[in-house]
């Protein structure tokens, strides 16, 4: 315990530098959650909850976690979510890298899509990063530029990280360096559409993406549409952050496998 109270000392009360006080009012993060065979072990959410301090702008951010339902199928691993999701409330009152962090608790078997439109309703910032709860941060990357294109570029909506090198491939389709309306930071332009981590402008959620999504199901049946994304690239906005060529920026962990 005095380890854990000199560390969140270390991390979060000291001053924040500009560029983090800019971000406080301006992004939420948002981890989704859900049963896996390591429930109840915390183990692999806070080792994801951690990399995201890698970020120092993500240090004073606004933190949900939201935990979905546990779906019929999965009913025998009711009692290890539960006693899960008590662990998690404790790491909250406890544990420094979960400082700041709002829990929302489906009690009902959502999806991850609506699921996440639960947390998205008590979302006040113009952002949101998207963290799944099994992808761990193992490359820095300039969040505070790129919110500032985002405020200055409508058209850059979706920028997710990539877990692979990047490249034209069969989900992204031929990928390019075209940015209308220009960035200040690297992107790639892409033709696929993935809930891996990203950040995203929140009104995108609820005017674009969720009234695309009329039940439960993984959010990629109802977004990812090569040919459409293709026609109408200004309407999905989708990026990948980096250079053409750029390593990963996530690492999956696979919560079906921890």
């Amino acid at each position: 315990m005095r380890d854990k109270i000199i560390l969140l000392i270390a991390l979060f009360c000291m001053s924040f530098t500009e560029q983090e006080l800019c971000l406080v009012d301006k992004l939420t993060i948002i981890t989704t959650t859900s049963p896996i065979p390591s429930n109840p072990s915390t183990e692999m959410l806070e080792i994801t909850q951690r990399s995201l301090f890698m970020i120092p702008e993500f240090r004073g951010c606004k933190k949900i976690i939201v935990f979905d339902g546990v779906p019929a199928q999965q009913r025998y691993r009711s009692l290890a979510y539960y006693t899960f999701i008590r662990n998690v409330e404790k790491l909250v009152r406890e544990d420094p890298y979960f400082y700041n962090t709002t829990l929302v608790i489906n009690h009902d078997f959502k999806h991850l899509a609506n699921s996440l439109r639960e947390a998205i309703n008590i979302v006040d910032t113009p952002y949101i990063f998207v963290h799944q709860h099994d992808f761990s941060l193992i490359k820095k990357f300039d969040i505070a530029n790129l919110v500032r294109s985002m405020d200055s570029n409508p058209n850059l909506k979706h920028i997710r990280l990539n877990k692979w090198v990047t490249a034209s491939n069969w989900w992204d389709g031929e990928v390019d360096s075209v940015i209308v309306g220009g960035s200040l930071v690297p992107l790639t332009r892409i033709f696929g559409w993935s809930d891996n981590d990203h950040i995203s402008r929140t009104d995108y959620y609820r005017d674009f993406v969720f009234p695309k999504i009329p039940w439960n199901g993984a959010m990629e049946w109802f977004l990812h549409d090569q040919p459409d994304i293709l026609r109408n690239h200004l309407l999905y906005g989708t990026y990948l952050y980096g250079s053409i060529g750029d390593g990963p920026y996530i690492l999956h962990l696979d919560g079906r496998s921890y």
